[in-house]
């Protein structure tokens, strides 16, 4: 009995770096069948066609298709289940994921195409199911979170969350036959939690995973990023929960295990600006975060109140002193376009945007979604019908689209990028940075970093040199020193220093390139193809590495010796 787990993006999301990504939630689900013995695989189609999609289903013909349903993709996962239909009737086609969660009394009333849907976390859910079509029962009845039409009603039992979360297999242990997959690309994203401690009124975070708020422990979590290390080569991840920073004990357990056991890695999480203070952010630093993307949405208390933010100006402002201050980048989200928004706020939220000195930041306006208490609001007072993402194709539904939305995005989106200039660490942030925290790889690296564009590469390479010295099994000195070396030319000497990254991370497949690449400009066009071939080799649906086969088979070049 096959099972394929699937994801198509809206044709937007397609070239989007985090929507034509797999849901993290399907790398579970695809580990937990696996590990009982189920024939589980996973495809990502955010780049196949339509005639590849239908291919691909009738190669594998899937018992079940579980499909993972966002708003921006709810039309293309229709048209995906009825494509599974019209290839399979007897295919059983489940949604799951935010959007089904929510709205499936209205999918599954309208849509016939669809057999069921996994309400909220769907591990425990999904592996009920596949048991009871095993053993030959496909009437979807009796199984907990698990909503189904019979005649002309839905019905469906509510299931408990997942009490441990440690307890659930590694995506990562699971995904090297996924379909249309950049495996190292899908598992720098992690996920350490489940749950949110705010209610913001625009998410429909909270009642998808509960009230309660559940964690990985650090050890597990640093075990899963030691794993895909290892397997996949990755150094550099982004934790994605909703906030990271909650639970500051767990937190500084994390980072010390990352520095205790020297893991050395860089990394980026999302938090709330009341969930740090300055001494997790000092650990967190180093322990290798580089960045922290707040949920900043507005300048203005009018706004914050009501998008039900439950933070302050103060508190953004004195999170981003302390960011600044551990030598972390901030980065923010802002939202615009909210009912009632002025030229007033607009100017208290540019007015903060000054104030705090974000490296970057996202602006997007604000939509409606199925699960929030802005959309019910919305509902219950006739501003918008039920029915609105079934009549509405966009992907996307915003609340406002009056001029001001347009001026207002555009007017902040400037703002961050002029502001994102005059925030970039410099001499006096590093030199307090390094009093403030002693020694810290992340901010060598920064500063390093930092120096070559300013062309004293003499000053880099001394700070490089100190990582390697200090902490010899740290992959980033070498890479640094590698990158520095290439850049002028000292071939040998940044092929020692690549050689060495690779002894450190095998799998790691930017120093092959990188390596290569220096063959390759040395004229050593075998060197560099059988460089590529193992880059190949370890990462196939990486297009660089294809790229950079390509140029070394059609390049000329003597090798060095060659007479």
């Amino acid at each position: 009995m096959r099972i394929l787990l699937v994801s198509r993006p809206h044709p937007e999301g397609a070239r989007d770096p985090f929507t034509s990504l797999l849901p993290t939630g399907l790398g579970y689900l695809n580990a937990v069948l696996s590990e009982n013995g189920f024939a589980s695989s996973l495809a990502n189609l955010s780049a196949a066609s339509w005639r590849q999609v239908e291919e691909l289903l009738r190669r594998e013909r899937p018992a079940i298709l579980g499909i993972s349903v966002f708003t921006h993709n709810r039309f293309e996962s229709l048209r995906l289940a009825a494509l599974a239909k019209k290839v399979d009737p007897a295919c059983l086609t489940i949604f799951g994921g935010p959007h089904a969660t929510h709205a499936f009394e209205s999918i599954l009333i309208k849509y016939r195409e669809v057999d069921a849907v996994i309400l909220g976390e769907g591990e425990e859910t999904f592996l009920d199911l596949a048991r009871a079509v095993e053993r030959g029962d496909r009437s979807l009845a009796g199984i907990a979170g698990l909503a189904y039409r019979k005649g002309t009603k839905v019905h469906y039992a509510k299931r408990l969350p997942v009490a441990d979360l440690d307890a659930l297999p590694l995506p990562a242990l699971h995904m090297d036959d996924a379909w249309g997959c950049d495996v190292r690309r899908q598992l720098e994203f992690i996920i350490t939690s489940r749950g949110c401690p705010a209610a913001c009124r625009f998410c429909s975070s909270p009642r998808f995973w509960g009230k309660s708020l559940r964690f990985r422990s650090p050890r597990v979590m640093v075990d899963e990023i030691r794993a895909i290390r290892d397997r996949y080569g990755l150094i550099y991840f982004s934790l994605r929960d909703d906030t990271f920073t909650v639970r500051k004990d767990r937190v500084i357990d994390f980072c010390r295990l990352l520095l205790e056991e020297k893991v050395h890695i860089l990394w980026n999480c999302q938090s709330r600006v009341n969930a740090v203070d300055e001494e997790m952010l000092i650990w967190m630093r180093r322990a290798g975060c580089e960045c922290v993307q707040y949920g900043v949405e507005s300048g203005s208390e009018k706004i914050l109140a009501y998008l039900g933010k439950q933070i302050t100006p103060e508190q953004v402002r004195r999170a981003a002193r302390a960011t600044r201050r551990a030598g972390i980048s901030l980065s923010i989200y802002l939202i615009t376009g909210v009912p009632g928004e002025t030229d007033d706020d607009l100017q208290a939220t540019l007015t903060l945007v000054n104030d705090v000195l974000p490296h970057d930041g996202h602006v997007a306006p604000l939509a409606y979604y199925p699960g929030t208490a802005l959309f019910d609001e919305a509902v219950r007072e006739g501003r918008v019908s039920a029915d609105l993402f079934e009549r509405e194709r966009g992907a996307a539904l915003y609340v406002r689209s009056d001029p001001f939305v347009t001026r207002s995005m555009e007017t902040l989106l400037r703002a961050l990028t002029r502001v994102g200039r005059k925030a970039r660490f410099g001499p006096a942030d590093f030199a307090a940075q390094r009093e403030f925290l002693g020694y810290c790889h992340g901010t060598n690296l920064g500063q390093g970093e930092w120096l070559e564009v300013k062309g004293d590469i003499g000053k880099a390479e001394t700070l490089y040199r100190e990582i390697v010295e200090r902490q010899p099994e740290n992959p980033w000195g070498w890479l640094a020193l590698g990158g520095l070396h290439g850049s002028r030319g000292e071939v040998t000497r940044a092929g020692k220093a690549f050689e060495r990254a690779m002894s450190l991370v095998p799998a790691h497949v930017p120093a092959y390139l990188a390596l290569g690449d220096l063959r390759l400009e040395e004229g050593d066009q075998r060197g560099a193809k059988q460089l590529y071939e193992t880059a190949k080799r370890l990462n196939p649906r990486d297009p660089d590495v294809g790229e950079r086969l390509r140029m070394a088979v059609g390049k000329r070049g003597t090798k060095k010796g060659d007479t």
